[in-house]
């Protein structure tokens, strides 16, 4: 893969975003980026649903070729035959209990190695010895942390950009009363603003974490308190 700095991302993501918007078939009033009217209508990709670990580690599945990946079945292990233009994801995510902001990330993160695919043929269609499986993992979609490697990072990084445009989320900022930045987000401390940034984070359809982590690429947040609300009044004895 040619080397992509976060500018350059950033304009990738802003030319699939705009594609998105001129679908005939979204609707003016939508504020948000759903990620299966981009995967399915605009890429033209297949999204399922099948059981991919047995204890839940394994969100999401693609890869760009044929190639046999296992999956259960009332915890039978059996295979699916991805065939390069097909997305699976873990069947949990669907669930009534579900996490939307997981799995709306999840389907956009698989995507997202989609679309590098087919901007970067060369690089991402290796031999056929070579055969690749992306999986997003529990690990992976806590993207906060240094990443495993820089194709994840660049494929996160995408992903947010294009759950969360930058122009679309100063909208849903101010819309939410936030203005044009959020100071401090704590739920203790600051209740009434992180009432308002959750709901930024619903009606975007993407997990507060995401949002935090995104906010402060863009430089709409100052301080984050999401993990921790009292680190703000934390004593810390210095050691002698």
């Amino acid at each position: 893969m040619p080397y992509l700095s976060r500018e350059k991302i950033e304009r990738i993501a802003a030319r699939v975003v705009d594609a998105y918007w001129r679908l005939e078939s979204q609707d003016d009033t939508e504020k948000r980026i759903c990620p299966e009217i981009l995967a399915q209508k605009l890429l033209r990709l297949k999204v399922e649903y099948r059981t991919l670990s047995r204890n839940g580690s394994i969100l999401g599945m693609t890869a760009f070729e044929n190639v046999g990946v296992r999956v259960y079945e009332d915890d039978s292990p059996g295979y699916y035959f991805l065939d390069g233009h097909t997305i699976l994801l873990e069947t949990s995510l669907a669930g009534e209990k579900a996490n939307p902001g997981r799995r709306n990330f999840t389907l956009m993160h698989e995507t997202c190695h989609q679309i590098f695919r087919m901007l970067f043929p060369a690089e991402y269609m290796p031999p056929a010895q070579c055969r690749k499986v992306c999986c997003c993992t529990s690990s992976t979609y806590g993207h906060r942390n240094r990443p495993i490697n820089w194709e994840e990072w660049r494929v996160n990084t995408l992903t947010a950009a294009i759950l969360m445009p930058k122009e679309l989320l100063i909208d849903q900022m101010h819309a939410a009363g936030l203005g044009d930045k959020l100071r401090l987000l704590n739920k203790v401390f600051a209740t009434r603003e992180y009432e308002k940034f959750a709901a930024v984070a619903e009606a975007m359809g993407v997990s507060k974490s995401a949002l935090a982590i995104r906010m402060k690429q863009l430089h709409l947040l100052g301080r984050d308190d999401l993990k921790d609300p009292y680190a703000l009044v934390r004593v810390v004895c210095d050691e002698e």
